[in-house]
């Protein structure tokens, strides 16, 4: 009885705070969410000028050096980064500083350990990665140079594992939103003075400017010391590497099905038809994950602190999910709405080509706003296993639809296999995980789901329209029931109306 009453209590607790889960959620999604809001602005100029003096053909060429030096540091970093996040949360909640203090030594010395590794696992392959990607080895000396930012990139990714498990949020925002800005800063000058001969040094030179940046701020809270030498050190890593393992290996299948879907179309079609490709990814898939940026940082830690609570869990998710769909809807009809514009002014009117694939891809990441809250259950757990299954089963059908879609249909038939490989991720994770860990999704939070996405293919449907006032008329009605639909939630269930009449009104007493 006694068991029941303190069990009682808590979930009582608990659920005397369901209102202020939203706001937790709306708040960290809100303060990373809008660095990223920043981050595109910084990304629309950068790339509208890389558009302008490298052309479809360079964007191409360095997009398939970034997924290869993406492939080769997921491969050899060991899931580090991600591994040492969860641990770091607990000693940080504990405050243990001495332990802490040890585990962040630990931490860095083993990614520079990988950093190493991946260096020279870059400078090996490169004549291999050359002809594997291209066909021939021209690129060979291209890859070899990519082996500094393989090793910046795993070094950069601890000191940010560092920032998270410390709960960091506000300076890894203002890192974020400087490391946008001088990143803008180096590639312009790079590009206009070496066009397509500028893509190694802006991949290098970019790199470097995010590691030091990362490292300013975690060295902040703990001054950059190494045990190379030490053998209990290095030996007491074993358990990252472990629980980093499926991470790892998941990266190298996702890495590794990016590249190859490249690759087919490089030999199958031409770089520019993969620079086509590579921007209307970037289109729909990159400017919209601003909206998933608060996963990692703040959701993670809080579902792997809800422990076996299965109802706790379960009110996470359906919290995050919420919120996401809430947000993503609206924004994927208003942005497919103005794709023509915003491919003018982001890219050249070449670009145009790439509407019809973005348009067909749009669905995928209103999936991906559903099924991403709970993939994470997996890893609360330490389930490496199936989070391992799951990304390699997605990583196999999004291969086959993907290349199916642009061998039969070309870049929309590519933009349709993406939709219809996350679609697919979405059943088998909601099947599996109801399954496994007693996943529910609350029935409210499914009609918001199927009604949001029945709004946004009528909002697809309006933004493939030729004819511009059919387009604007449909789309514009569409996009105010949806965002209203979201401003209803958010006014009823966070205190974002009570903030904007108490902002508006400073406002109006100023006046």
């Amino acid at each position: 009885m006694l068991y029941q009453a303190a069990y009682a209590a808590e979930v009582s607790l608990f659920m005397t705070h369901k209102d202020d889960s939203y706001n937790h959620v709306l708040k960290y999604t809100g303060l990373l969410g809008g660095v990223q809001v920043f981050y595109v602005l910084m990304s629309i100029i950068r790339n509208k000028f890389t558009a302008l003096f490298i052309g479809t053909w360079g964007m191409g060429l360095a997009d398939l050096y970034n997924r290869t030096a993406e492939l080769i540091g997921n491969t050899t970093n060991f899931g580090i980064a991600f591994s040492a996040v969860r641990h770091l949360a607990e000693l940080q909640e504990r405050g243990e500083q001495k332990a802490l203090t040890l585990y962040v030594k630990l931490i860095r010395t083993w990614t520079l350990l990988t950093a190493l590794l991946g260096a020279v696992t870059c400078l090996i392959l490169s004549p291999w990665l050359s002809h594997l990607t291209l066909g021939d080895y021209h690129t060979a000396k291209g890859y070899a140079l990519l082996s500094p930012m393989v090793a910046m990139t795993t070094l950069l990714g601890g000191e940010a594992a560092i920032l998270k498990g410390m709960h960091r949020l506000r300076r890894m925002a203002a890192v974020s939103a400087l490391g946008a800005l001088l990143t803008m800063a180096v590639t312009i000058p790079l590009y206009w003075w070496l066009g397509v001969h500028g893509v190694i040094p802006v991949l290098l030179s970019t790199t470097t400017v995010v590691f030091l940046l990362n490292l300013h701020a975690a060295t902040r809270d703990f001054p950059y010391r190494v045990g190379l030498f030490s053998k209990r050190l290095l030996s007491r890593g074993m358990h990252m590497l472990k629980l980093g393992s499926a991470y790892i290996a998941a990266g190298i299948l996702g890495s590794g099905a990016e590249m190859g879907v490249r690759s087919f179309m490089v030999r199958t079609s031409s770089l520019a038809e993969a620079g086509l490709y590579t921007a209307g990814f970037t289109l729909i898939v990159s400017y919209a994950r601003l909206v998933f940026v608060a996963m990692d940082a703040d959701y993670f830690p809080r579902l792997s602190a809800a422990g076996d609570d299965v109802e706790r869990r379960n009110f996470a998710i359906n919290r995050q999910i919420d919120v996401l769909v809430l947000l993503m809807a609206p924004f994927l009809i208003l942005f497919t709405l103005c794709l023509p514009l915003i491919i003018r002014l982001l890219y050249t009117p070449e670009f145009l080509h790439a509407v019809p694939m973005a348009l067909c891809a749009a669905g995928c990441m209103f999936f991906k706003s559903v099924y991403a809250p709970i993939s994470y259950l997996s890893l609360a757990r330490g389930d490496s296993f199936v989070y391992l299954v799951m990304e390699l089963l997605y990583d196999v059908v999004f291969v086959a639809a993907v290349i199916a879609g642009f061998y039969y249909g070309g870049l929309w038939g590519a933009g349709l296999g993406l939709s219809l490989a996350n679609l697919f991720d979405l059943i088998a994770i909601f099947t599996v995980y109801s399954w496994r860990y007693g996943f529910k999704m609350e029935r409210t939070t499914l009609r918001r789901c199927v009604l949001q996405f029945g709004l946004l293919l009528v909002g697809l449907f309006a933004a493939a329209q030729p004819i511009w006032g059919a387009k604007v008329a449909l789309g514009g009605v569409v996009f105010t029931v949806s965002a209203g639909l979201s401003w209803d939630l958010l006014r009823r269930e966070t205190s974002i109306a009570a903030r904007w009449t108490a902002l508006r009104q400073r406002f109006l007493n100023k006046k």
